[in-house]
């Protein structure tokens, strides 16, 4: 058996990366499109310590993917309660979010899971998914990173007081 050696052409060389490198784009683009997963930079949080919330929260996730936004599973394991989480950046974009809380007036414990597919707006980026309890009931609130305007009507998280922000659950009632 004889083996020639030729001379690599540099300029197929280049081609052959450059097919590489898109056929890698095109593979991933596939993967996520199949999977629905949009990564995006926004911010989910919430706060026991204000708004006179008399709860302590018990469990929580955001997102029902692989990769959620979740309560730590020690803490979950051990019954022990969170009072806070603030994730900002890169992340997938929730499709729902599971709440867990016991209001420390009766002892009562309560969840929730909120279908957020279409409470959400199409553009999240830097957009914020913050949470409050009162008594049985959750509220889910959308932050904006735009200053509230003169005319806009008070509400939501008080530590956001400052921001547009609207309640996207529970339903606002028909008028």
């Amino acid at each position: 058996m004889r083996t020639t050696l030729r001379p690599r052409n540099e300029h197929a060389n280049s081609e052959d990366k450059t097919l590489r490198a898109l056929l890698v784009v095109a593979m991933l683009a596939l993967i996520s499109c199949a999977t629905n997963a949009e990564v995006v930079d926004h911010a989910f949080s919430f706060d026991m310590r204000y708004d006179g919330q008399d709860a302590e929260v018990l469990d929580y996730r955001y997102g029902a993917s692989k990769l959620p936004v979740r309560a730590p599973e020690a803490a979950v394991s051990e019954g022990k309660p969170l009072y806070q989480t603030n994730v900002h950046g890169p992340m997938l974009r929730g499709d729902s979010l599971y709440v867990k809380w016991r209001d420390k007036a009766s002892g009562k414990v309560y969840e929730d899971t909120v279908d957020l597919r279409h409470r959400l707006p199409a553009n999240m980026t830097d957009k914020r998914i913050h949470f409050m309890t009162r008594g049985s009931q959750l509220y889910v609130y959308l932050i904006s990173s735009v200053p509230k305007s003169a005319n806009s009507v008070a509400g939501g998280p008080r530590m956001y007081r400052d921001l547009e922000t609207s309640l996207i659950y529970p339903d606002k009632p028909q008028s």
